[in-house]
């Protein structure tokens, strides 16, 4: 018995046949190739994400119960982890632009440089760490500080959220923008790691130490220190010696409300860090000629909007927006 062979053509070809002898299937096959040939609509531009989205992948996987530096860095907690304690911080929240992550990341890269290059003791602790990225490369968010790292237990949490958002409601702090005055290294209060921080400009209306004051008072009536109150550096919840002089030196009372001075040397955003300090010649980054003309051209003229207090309770974010309005209907921070 012998197969016929016929080319996979041929049926296409009776196809076409029929449709020549059917009006129909020849209108059909017509509007069929005129969609063909239309390019397809543009889709439509994605809606952006809500403001609230960033806050819920904030805090990195955890890779061990217990504090291990070498998954980290060699970085140690200045808060060893305890079951039912809850690590809180009160900030202000930066996403810097393409523009102005390119800025401070010519400004690292010119300091740890130079540094590399005039240290006598190299090696992997003198390294400079940008805190502009993550591991995997991905965007990360600067802060202002606005409380120290606070240690809540369970039962506090609610009450001091609740006192806080009553307190920065009180402050009437409406949206706001800050400037860069200066570039330094300063020390946590362990002295474990130093940190390459940019000085805050005073804005017009004293919003930082509005918000700090508020921020300290709630800190205080659940019995917790204040922030800028004791020295210290303030990414590890205290100032360097730098700083100190202009702050007062008020013990966190609980229930009692601290007396707010101006501590507008202290705010800053940290940009880098160090397991090792640098040696005293470059401990002031803004002589070096590459960083002085990064800082007057281009860091100098940068200005950061903020209109949300940003509370962190363990794992989770809670945002409160300054208020926007300046009349009798005026609605404050969660209000």
């Amino acid at each position: 018995m012998v197969l016929v062979d016929y080319s996979d053509s041929e049926p296409e070809e009776d196809e076409k046949e029929t449709r020549r002898q059917d009006p129909a299937s020849l209108a059909d096959s017509n509007i069929l190739n005129r969609k063909r040939k239309t390019p397809p609509e543009p889709a439509a531009d994605l809606p952006p994400l809500p403001a609230g989205f960033q806050d819920l992948y904030s805090t990195a996987t955890r890779a061990s119960t217990q504090d291990d530096p070498s998954l980290h860095g060699g970085r140690k907690r200045s808060v060893p982890h305890v079951e039912g304690n809850w690590p809180t911080h009160v900030y202000l929240e930066w996403h810097p632009s393409q523009t102005g992550s390119n800025i401070l990341a010519d400004l690292i890269n010119s300091v740890n440089a130079y540094q590399t290059s005039q240290h006598s003791a190299k090696g992997a602790e003198h390294a400079v760490h940008s805190l502009l990225q993550s591991d995997l490369s991905a965007a990360l968010p600067l802060h202002i500080s606005l409380s120290r790292s606070l240690v809540l237990q369970t039962p506090q949490r609610d009450p001091f959220l609740n006192t806080l958002t009553s307190h920065l409601r009180s402050s009437s702090v409406r949206p706001f923008q800050v400037a860069f005055t200066s570039l330094k290294w300063v020390p946590n209060f362990e002295r474990t790691r130093w940190f390459l921080v940019l000085g805050v400009q005073k804005p017009e209306r004293d919003e930082l130490n509005r918000l700090l004051k508020a921020s300290n008072d709630a800190a205080a009536i659940v019995g917790l220190p204040p922030l800028y109150a004791s020295g210290g550096f303030a990414a590890g919840g205290g100032l360097d010696d730098a700083f100190k002089g202009k702050i007062q030196k008020t013990p966190a009372t609980r229930g009692r409300q601290t007396e707010q001075k101006d501590c507008s040397d202290a705010f800053h955003v940290s940009v880098a860090w160090s397991l090792k300090a640098p040696e005293e010649d470059l401990r002031d980054p803004m002589m070096q000629s590459e960083v002085a003309a990064i800082l007057e051209k281009d860091l100098n003229k940068m200005r950061v909007s903020f209109e949300v207090v940003k509370v962190k309770i363990g794992n989770a974010v809670h945002s409160a927006s300054l208020a926007t309005k300046n009349d009798g209907n005026e609605r404050g921070i969660l209000g």
